[in-house]
């Protein structure tokens, strides 16, 4: 599975660290996601102009490291959701035997 924009849509909401990135993606697909998978994957976008990122220091002094969408990355968003729109769609043509199903948008 391509977590790449999952995490890009998690990101549209604002800047998050890791740790939250990770409880949202939860909270909202039931899938669990392992530092071993996600962290790499934020470097990548990271190195990919999609996020940026910036060292904050929350209370008590713990320093976390906050992703954000770039302007790159909204766009790169806004390709995978059409892609998802199209792929969906045509599963469902041949699933379902040419009936059109509503395409969660």
């Amino acid at each position: 599975m391509n977590l790449q924009p999952l995490v890009l849509a998690i990101l549209e909401g604002g800047p998050l660290y890791g740790y939250l990135i990770a409880r949202r993606a939860k909270a909202k697909s039931g899938l669990r996601w392992e530092e071993g998978t996600l962290y790499p994957l934020l470097h990548r976008m990271e190195r990919g102009k999609l996020v940026s990122s910036e060292w904050r220091t929350a209370s008590g002094g713990r320093r976390r490291k906050y992703y954000a969408l770039t302007r790159r990355g909204r766009s790169v968003l806004a390709t995978a959701r059409a892609d998802w729109k199209e792929q969906v769609q045509a599963v469902s043509n041949i699933l379902f035997g040419g009936r059109r199903h509503a395409v969660a948008r």
